[in-house]
């Protein structure tokens, strides 16, 4: 696990990226928002969670299109902008950019892989207004994402992630038996879950999720949470998130401002093991 000097090597490289990041929104006049970790750390810490290593923001759909379309003209050299639809060998739904000239080594899952310095961007994406017809979208994401994780078993899912429930204990177990991943396309997932994520528009929704995020449905808040923002710090920068912050993170977490024990710490199982500083 990525600790110490080397962890905050890999912070301060991300907090680069997310500098970019918001340069590129406001300049467009694209909204974004902290969320799950990053959101927590800037309310409890004014910063990175000491020992998380990553960095997510949200944006609603619309706007989280539109940055799709043009983020590539407005990254330096060394930032790759990674989403499922161009090509460049995305296995995951939501959109990353990453710094080339940080390589760091990821051994979450079955199988390690080499990636480099991140940051994750999600849609922000609508929920029906009705509640029978929101439970059955709900069944139908859950079960594109299902599928998504067991194309992409071995790679992508993390298998000591805190906090899992019984139920995905039980089908970690049965992916680790069964080799899901000859039974799915990972293509064909990707379209599936982008077709379902996409049937309610964010702007006719009174109830948004940020279903892709790791605590799923419980990222679905009321619309208007994220129609009053306030800024925060964060490693000096600040950054736009919702203003009802307890309202977020105590559904999210429960006792937000209690750190969790030692063992749910490290949750992302990385290591730095390379840094081009030439690039």
């Amino acid at each position: 696990m990525t600790q110490g000097t080397e962890l905050r090597k890999l912070q301060l490289c991300e907090l680069k990226i997310m500098e970019r990041f918001a340069e590129i929104c406001d300049k467009n006049g694209l909204r974004y928002f902290l969320m799950g970790g990053t959101f927590l750390g800037a309310v409890r810490h004014k910063g990175f969670i000491p020992w998380d290593d990553d960095i997510d923001v949200g944006m609603p759909r619309e706007d989280y299109d539109r940055f799709c379309d043009l983020v590539d003209d407005a990254l330096p050299e060394s930032y790759v902008f990674r989403n499922f639809t161009k090509g460049n060998e995305m296995t995951i739904y939501y959109s990353r950019i990453e710094d080339s000239s940080f390589v760091i080594r990821d051994f979450s899952a079955n199988i390690n892989r080499i990636r480099y310095a991140w940051i994750d961007i999600f849609p922000l994406d609508g929920m029906p207004n009705n509640g029978v017809l929101r439970n059955i979208h709900k069944f139908v994401l859950l079960s594109c994402k299902l599928a998504l994780q067991y194309s992409n078993f071995s790679t992508v899912v993390n298998q000591d992630l805190p906090g899992r429930r019984g139920l995905e204990k039980v089908l970690i177990g049965v992916g680790n038996l069964i080799k899901p991943e000859r039974f799915f396309n990972t293509q064909d997932c990707l379209w599936k879950l982008d077709k379902a994520l996409r049937k309610y528009r964010y702007a006719d929704s009174n109830q948004v999720v940020n279903f892709l995020g790791a605590y799923k449905f419980r990222e679905m808040f009321p619309k208007e949470i994220y129609e009053k923002t306030a800024d925060y710090e964060f490693e000096g920068k600040r950054y736009c998130a919702p203003a009802d912050y307890d309202k977020v993170l105590s559904q999210m977490y429960g006792d937000y401002m209690t750190p969790p024990p030692d063992a749910d710490k490290y949750k992302h199982h990385i290591e730095v093991i390379e840094r081009d500083s030439k690039k």
